[in-house]
């Protein structure tokens, strides 16, 4: 303890110095001036070609923090499991959402993700913890798999005009359709298409990994505190309306869409307040009900619009792309595939599968968590210090923002062994350690942990075993589409596949 105190107060020591004028600067790894400007320089080519993030990952001192120098901000970079876990568990109360998350509060509004408040988001967290706890996520279990198999039968009928399909859009559009039926009970797949969704978060995505939301939110709260509002001017609502302003400068096309999936969302609120939606076995439903246990607080129809929001974006859009990406691995690695098909013919055979199928398919589990180990659908997460902690003997001082690579932390060669290898059998539970556990983020960690990470998991395994009753898919090309440079890293552009169709299950006999 008497060291963490003694390296909090004395200045840190940084390679290369701090009178270089260096963009990255490490604390404990001894790095030249020129070693740290070519490595600097380094990044752009590979931000051209998309590898920025195992760029990032691959640089020297993996355990150690980096100060790098973005536009409008200086950023502490963290890909060290360790360090993760400490900003997000161990030290959380410590470390609140950055304003970086304003970019995404512009789409979602102040829902669970974006809101910066502590108070408000405990009690919305309270409101909103018991709708996806596992009684009411195993009720969606069919709506899931019947979901699946609609879009398995929307993939045949393609495949009658044309030998190959875009996974990537027919993962958007399942996983919407999923949104769809378990929020609202009712189709919106076609006012509120796919496309317009993907194209609104990639464009707020691209912000979010510029910094571009920085200067405008702190625009913002000069003018929340010029106008003399009320209330916490780092949550204001000013923010969002600053840089919506900016985004009808900048895309205007996105900002149409956001608007009319907006009317959509309001149009269904308005349809159940109203008694014309009757329905109690949505998503919707249970937040109108929903009552803080602690005082009895309800949501207003604005606070129900903005988690909707949040939940039609961030979980279509995450779980779209680590389906997607669940396809281009297993065609990369047919043994892993095998085995797969091998697991669910044994458990499901040619009935649907349900919510008390999923312990029994650790298979099919391991490969969705490998996956988004590999290639994580959210690629980082940024929080501020409220005061002053201490990093691997860095001293972090308040109002300083810190960077988790979670890509870095799932590659990192001291937790994982080959970590750009897809071996789904490292998560199986009886070869899963205990530090890989901890390092395994894909939904974040602590109290600020993805409210649904449940329900995406499950809805994860139930797409891919209904998937695997009826098809496979085969790539096209031997080279991988590119990582996009957003919020979730998902294709840039079509990952056109192959679908194969199956006659009948295999033989349920075959081992596992």
């Amino acid at each position: 303890m008497a060291a963490d105190v003694d390296s909090a107060i004395r200045p840190s020591r940084m390679h290369p110095p701090k009178w270089t004028p260096a963009f990255i600067r490490w604390h404990g790894t001894p790095i030249t001036w020129r070693q740290s400007t070519r490595l600097a320089l380094g990044i752009l080519p590979r931000v051209r070609d998309h590898t920025v993030l195992d760029y990032v990952a691959s640089l020297p001192g993996a355990d150690d923090v980096m100060v790098a120098r973005v536009p409008f901000k200086r950023f502490v970079v963290i890909r060290s499991p360790e360090l993760a876990r400490q900003i997000l568990v161990t030290n959380q109360n410590n470390y609140a959402k950055s304003p970086e998350y304003d970019m995404l509060a512009v789409a979602f509004g102040r829902g669970l993700v974006t809101d910066m408040n502590d108070e408000l988001w405990q009690r919305n967290r309270r409101l909103v913890g018991p709708i996806f706890g596992k009684r009411n996520v195993d009720g969606f279990a069919p709506v899931m798999v019947a979901a699946a198999r609609d879009a398995v039968a929307r993939i045949r009928g393609l495949t009658e005009q044309t030998e190959t399909v875009d996974v990537n859009a027919e993962m958007n559009r399942l996983t919407l359709d999923v949104t769809a039926r378990t929020m609202f009970g009712t189709d919106i797949t076609g006012p509120m298409s796919e496309v317009v969704l993907a194209r609104l978060l990639r464009f707020f995505g691209r912000g979010f990994m510029t910094n571009a939301s920085h200067p405008l939110h702190n625009f913002a709260v000069w003018l929340h505190r010029r106008t003399g509002r009320d209330g916490d001017a780092a949550n204001s609502r000013w923010s969002i309306q600053v840089m919506r302003a900016a985004g009808w400068m900048i895309e205007p096309r996105a900002m149409r869409d956001l608007r009319h999936a907006e009317n959509v969302v309001d149009g269904l609120i308005a349809a159940h307040r109203e008694g014309r939606i009757d329905r109690k076995d949505n998503l919707l439903a249970l937040l109108m009900d929903a009552a803080d246990p602690e005082t009895g607080y309800r949501y207003s129809d604005q606070e129900i619009h903005d988690e909707l929001m949040t939940f039609i974006g961030a979980g279509m859009e995450t779980t779209a792309t680590a389906l997607t990406w669940v396809w281009q691995l297993l065609a990369e690695n047919p043994r892993a595939r095998e085995r797969l098909y091998a697991e669910v013919d044994s458990v499901l055979g040619d009935r649907p599968a349900t919510a008390a199928d999923l312990e029994r398919l650790p298979w099919t589990q391991a490969v969705i968590a490998e996956t988004m180990r590999m290639l994580p659908p959210v690629i980082g997460l940024a929080r501020t210090a409220k005061e002053r902690d201490t990093l691997a003997g860095y001293s972090i001082e308040p109002g300083t923002t810190v960077a988790i690579v979670i890509h870095g932390v799932h590659h990192h060669e001291r937790v994982w062994d080959r970590p750009d290898d897809f071996d789904p059998g490292r998560y199986l539970p009886e070869n899963l350690e205990r530090e890989q556990k901890r390092a395994s983020i894909p939904f974040g960690a602590g109290k600020r942990m993805c409210v649904a990470s449940g329900f995406a998991s499950m809805e994860a395994t139930l797409v891919v075993a209904t998937f695997a009753q009826h098809l496979r898919f085969e790539a096209v090309s031997p080279e991988r589409v590119r990582r996009q440079i957003s919020f979730t890293g998902g294709p840039d552009g079509p990952l056109t596949m192959r679908p194969r169709f199956r006659a009948e299950p295999e033989s349920a006999s075959r081992a596992v």
